[in-house]
């Protein structure tokens, strides 16, 4: 939500953390189209923390654009680390994206955003992965292979078929 209550609790935090505020700038609530180009436009995106990304996630990687994460224990902060594992990108894109501490995530951010050669060879290869998130038929295949197991229709088919097989 955007008020300036929200903007104060953060204000705060972050001065608490050392933060030069001078550098830190807060928008409002951005139609899609806008909030696309400013991903376009940003060096390096910063997964959410601890519920990450899943839309955002996709948008961002279709844009061709490092997003560093940090994967929590649970679904909600895991989308990104799943993103990042399943369409193909070279070790070393997922060592410089995916951090397992707090320091590490801000240093992989920092590196990305210093380093010029890194953060090209990265884009370049999210560029090149990135389709592979669409048209995956293993995800149709698994999403069918569980609702069916867990179908009353189906667990119902597999009671009467045993109910007959000790009938017999």
């Amino acid at each position: 939500e955007d008020s300036p209550a929200n903007q104060a609790v953060f204000k705060k935090r972050l001065e608490r953390a050392g933060c030069n505020l001078d550098r830190v700038h807060f928008l409002k609530q951005q139609p899609h189209h806008r909030l696309l180009a400013l991903y376009h436009e940003a060096t390096v995106v910063l997964d959410s923390y601890p519920a990450g990304g899943d839309t955002t996630t996709r948008e961002v990687l279709e844009l061709g654009k490092p997003l560093v994460t940090l994967p929590t224990r649970l679904l909600g902060g895991r989308w990104t680390l799943g993103y990042l594992n399943n369409i193909g990108l070279k070790e070393s894109t997922k060592k410089a994206l995916i951090a397992s501490t707090t320091e590490e995530y801000v240093n992989l951010a920092v590196r990305l955003a210093t380093d010029t050669s890194l953060r090209e060879s990265v884009e370049a290869d999210i560029e090149e992965c990135a389709p592979n998130l669409f048209h995956r038929d293993e995800a149709v295949e698994a999403w069918q292979k569980i609702l069916i197991e867990i179908s009353p229709v189906q667990q119902c088919q597999q009671k009467a078929a045993l109910d007959r097989k000790d009938e017999l």
